[in-house]
């Protein structure tokens, strides 16, 4: 600090006052020049128009279709205009919806919407009037915006009714349905953004149905396609975060890594507490034409190979009717056989299912015993579900138990739900692999089923 001030002192001295301001007022501009830019603000948007207009100035930071007219008229696909023409990776914009009236929105776009390209919430609850899910079986959610193609649409490749093309982002609380063939209701990927999809949560919303959540709207494609993100979170823990995707022409979720711009795995995304084909109550059917959620890695001719689809939870759903099989490891080619230490490669490291031995109901309890051979020395979150006779997913989560395996990778067990599963009807049961209480990994397709006997 010393040797700083005697240097100053000399310079000072050496040089008249104004040239000594002037350099100095050119340091700051320098110093000022240097400095990083500050972050742009997350901006929100309101959507308060059914209209499916362009917006009419990106360069302005405000969602308004036409600057003549007084006020601002904001449609979704102006809205998501904006929120790309915001520059700002760093912060997460929000596209809200207050459009006048009382029943449900209905936008009808004429081509794809854009697709998100920074991140961005999408909260359809934000519409005055709807309200989120508040049942612990079914779905009792009332969105009131809803999504759905006009007459005479156009198809974009690698788009869905909502495209998402940003990590950090979100959509709540919509209803996506009728897109045409192959065009699923939601899609996640980078194809057409170019920039990273992970960590993107998908929360409350109706893929594939009416409104009502009872009657068959199906998308041409799957419910959702989750394409090369990680981290990613379909449904969730709570009540509200629980999405109806049901009536699609293919899956109800589709998951898979890519390699076409670079590697972009698929690992470590989470499909929890979701109705995967059942309409609203969880009761009456409404399955998707393919499988309910189907894992793919990018090596399809050599499955495993990639090491780009694992570490996928599928937990507590209801997966029910569909055209396919319930969870499919390797997508579109029916239930695969378990190997002994289950040391083979492929999506979710073709986790190995449970066998169900036994399953007896008598005196108002149920019993389940049975097994699990994989890994060695590892633990392993059993969900059982119950379902009607002669069907073999997972319509009913009735419970969990952990086990762990020894150290030739077997493991049995033995459980009994809080509540008699009837006799007649199917349990069926998944492994998940656990690292540690908060961290389950690698979901197994569902166990072949056991029917309930009364002795």
């Amino acid at each position: 600090m010393l040797r700083n001030m005697a240097l100053k002192d000399i310079w000072v001295d050496k040089y008249p006052a104004w040239m000594v301001a002037i350099a100095l007022l050119a340091a700051l501009v320098v110093v000022g020049m240097l400095a990083p830019p500050a972050r742009a603000a997350s901006k929100t948007f309101t959507v308060n128009s059914t209209g499916d207009q362009p917006d009419a100035s990106t360069t302005d930071n405000t969602c308004d279709v036409d600057a003549s007219t007084t006020g601002n008229q904001c449609t979704l696909r102006a809205a998501i205009e904006q929120a790309n023409a915001n520059g700002n990776f760093s912060e997460i914009d929000r596209i809200k919806f207050n459009i006048p009236g009382t029943d449900v929105h209905t936008i009808s776009v004429g081509t794809a919407l854009p697709a998100t390209r920074e991140p961005v919430v999408v909260n359809g609850y934000s519409q005055p009037g709807s309200s989120v899910n508040t049942l612990a079986r079914g779905t009792n959610a009332h969105p009131l915006v809803e999504i759905t193609p006009a007459a005479g649409f156009t198809t974009l490749a690698n788009q869905g009714g909502l495209t998402v093309g940003a990590q950090d982002s979100a959509v709540k609380g919509l209803v996506i349905n009728r897109f045409p063939a192959f065009m699923p209701g939601i899609e996640v990927s980078p194809f057409v953004s170019g920039h990273i999809v992970n960590n993107v949560r998908i929360e409350g919303n109706f893929i594939g149905t009416d409104p009502s959540g009872t009657t068959d709207e199906g998308n041409g494609g799957a419910g959702i396609n989750l394409i090369g993100s990680s981290g990613s979170t379909v449904g969730g823990s709570s009540l509200a975060s629980r999405n109806l995707i049901s009536g699609n022409n293919l899956e109800g979720i589709f998951i898979r890594g890519i390699t076409s711009l670079g590697r972009e795995p698929a690992n470590n995304n989470l499909v929890r507490g979701n109705l995967i084909g059942t309409k609203k109550g969880a009761i009456k059917l409404l399955g998707n034409g393919s499988d309910g959620v189907s894992i793919f890695d990018s090596a399809t001719g050599t499955p495993g190979a990639a090491h780009d689809a694992n570490g996928n939870s599928l937990l507590s759903n209801s997966i029910s009717s569909n055209g396919g099989i319930g969870i499919d490891l390797l997508g579109a080619d029916g239930p695969n056989a378990n190997d002994a230490g289950d040391a083979d490669a492929g999506p979710n490291h073709l986790q190995n299912k449970p066998f169900l031995s036994s399953a007896k109901t008598a005196s108002g309890t149920t019993t389940i015993k049975g097994s699990l051979n994989s890994n060695p020395n590892r633990t392993y979150a059993i969900q059982f579900f119950s379902n009607p006779s002669g069907t073999n997913e997972g319509r009913t989560f009735v419970g969990s138990k952990g086990v762990t395996t020894d150290g030739s990778g077997h493991a049995s067990f033995t459980f009994s739900p809080s509540s008699a599963v009837a006799v007649g009807q199917n349990v069926t049961a998944t492994a998940t692999r656990v690292i540690n209480t908060s961290d389950p990994t690698d979901t197994s397709e569902f166990s072949a089923p056991k029917t309930v006997a009364s002795s």
